[in-house]
């Protein structure tokens, strides 16, 4: 995806999976949050909010949420919580924001902050997600990958349950790859391998079991993380 401003677009994937999902399920949407500036090297970001071009996109994705949406989750670190923001003021009547850090700092995977920082330092976030999203070896002071996968997305239904809509979840592109990686397989080599900006996996359950599907992927009868 280019970084031209004139180029960002929602992901079509993400709004096909709109168009698509169950609308009498509570359905669960991963998203990752929307454009923000580079991060200098060796910087997390904490403190960076969306560039301007990242306030539009999400502006465009929080109006596909008007009247879908049930609650709303983020991540504690400000790029999530600014995506969140931008949704829920274009989304019409929507719950209030719940801060939740499942999705971030320190998110579903990690056991210990001080190792996950040395590993970020380390692997950078591409080389993290290509360990945890494609092979069995887990990283110091994480979760097994697939436990990781299991409990984000069991904790995400749980809320999503007997609530017909759209549950919005904001999180980074390291938690939306692995969780979508391990219900759905890793995807294939190329320049955009990993989730862009506002990417987002979908999950929700019915009398087949769980549900998971994003991009061009989609399986039914889930009954956990692989």
């Amino acid at each position: 995806m280019s970084a031209q401003a004139s180029d960002w677009r929602v992901p079509a994937a993400t709004l096909r999976w709109l168009d698509a999902v169950p609308a009498e399920r509570g359905v669960a949407m991963l998203v990752r949050h929307s454009v923000r500036d580079p991060l200098p090297p060796g910087d997390l970001g904490y403190a960076n909010a969306l560039n301007a071009e990242g306030v539009e996109l999400a502006r465009s994705l929080g109006e596909r949420l008007h009247g879908r949406l049930r609650s709303l989750h983020t991540s504690p670190l400000q790029r999530c919580v600014h995506t969140a923001e931008v949704f829920a003021r274009v989304a019409g009547d929507t719950p209030p924001i719940v801060t939740d850090r499942m999705l971030g700092d320190p998110g579903a995977w990690v056991l210990d902050r001080a190792l996950a920082g040395e590993n970020w330092k380390r692997l950078g976030s591409e080389g993290i997600m290509e360990q945890l999203a494609t092979t069995d070896e887990d990283l110091p002071g994480t979760r097994p990958a697939r436990v990781g996968a299991q409990n984000l997305a069991m904790h995400m239904l749980a809320i999503a349950a007997g609530s017909p809509g759209l549950h919005v979840f904001v999180t980074h592109d390291i938690l939306l790859a692995i969780a979508a990686a391990r219900f759905l397989g890793p995807p294939p080599a190329g320049p955009e391998r990993w989730p862009g900006y506002l990417e987002a996996a979908f999950f929700w359950q019915d009398d087949d079991g769980l549900h998971a599907g994003y991009r061009d992927r989609h399986r039914g009868g889930l009954t956990g993380a692989r």
